[in-house]
């Protein structure tokens, strides 16, 4: 087993577990917890919200007005 040590004179912390980072698997503190973000991923658990508009004219978009 190869020793990690932590970030020295930075404190980051693990998105999954607010561990401290580790260099080897910045920004996360260990392989387990950057395999838990890639699943998530994987899983499209990570989404950005969109707002539907009813009756956009996409066809007029892109026109100038003059």
């Amino acid at each position: 087993m190869v020793a990690v040590k932590p970030i020295k004179g930075v404190s980051k912390k693990c998105p999954n577990c607010a561990k401290s980072a580790v260099l080897q698997f910045r920004p996360f503190c260990s392989a387990r917890c950057s395999q838990i973000d890639l699943s998530n991923w994987l899983n499209e658990d990570y989404r950005i919200p969109i707002l539907e508009i009813e009756n956009f004219d996409e066809e007029n978009l892109f026109e100038e007005d003059d």
